[in-house]
């Protein structure tokens, strides 16, 4: 029987746990962000391996009690009954990504991104209006980087690799009807992923 199934069950059942999403809020027309923009969750497979991603954005509590109206042809955003048309002047990224093996174990961490403790990823940011991508701007420059073996999995003969990256973005003047897009490259220079975030 093959173990496949079984992991990734496994796999999504301690990730639900460990990292509990953002809440939904009530409908589209007047989401509650809970002090935060959900990246949402990916589970992506590759040559045998799975890499669970997901991440947020946070401004202090910019993103709390921030509603968003349906207008017919546009969205206004509203915050304590005033109009907010732009974003605070720079956004927190927390972006995760949880390795497992999808195939038979080996006892070798799942990809590149987990050898050697190394983390090695690098992330392109950019805003998206429309159809037109612009570059984002880092405030500080880099992304910070800081990796563990989350959970020992019984019986399995190896561990749950996690590594959690934050960038500050600079934000000021950018329309609130603007995606902050980020794209996740693993040390080889593949892309693993692209991630899109907006109120």
């Amino acid at each position: 029987m093959s173990r496949r199934p079984h992991l990734l069950s496994l796999l999504a059942i301690l990730i639900i746990g460990m990292f509990p999403l953002g809440a939904l809020g009530g409908g589209r027309n007047t989401p509650a962000y809970d002090g935060q923009l959900d990246f949402g969750a990916q589970l992506l497979q590759s040559n045998g391996d799975c890499l669970f991603v997901d991440g947020n954005v946070t401004s202090g509590a910019f993103f709390q009690d921030l509603r968003r109206l349906d207008l017919g042809d546009r969205f206004e955003y509203r915050k304590h009954g005033k109009i907010v048309t732009q974003y605070p002047d720079s956004l927190t990224t927390s972006i995760r990504v949880v390795g497992n093996q999808c195939g038979p174990v080996s006892g070798n961490a799942p990809s590149s991104i987990f050898k050697r403790d190394s983390y090695t990823l690098t992330f392109e940011v950019e805003w998206k209006g429309g159809l037109n991508l612009s570059p984002a701007v880092l405030s500080t420059g880099v992304a910070h980087c800081t990796g563990f073996n989350s959970v020992t999995v019984p019986d399995r003969g190896f561990s749950i690799p996690t590594v959690t990256c934050k960038l500050t973005v600079n934000a000021k003047g950018v329309p609130l009807d603007d995606h902050l897009i980020v794209s996740v490259y693993a040390p080889s220079g593949e892309q693993i992923t692209r991630l899109s975030a907006a109120p």
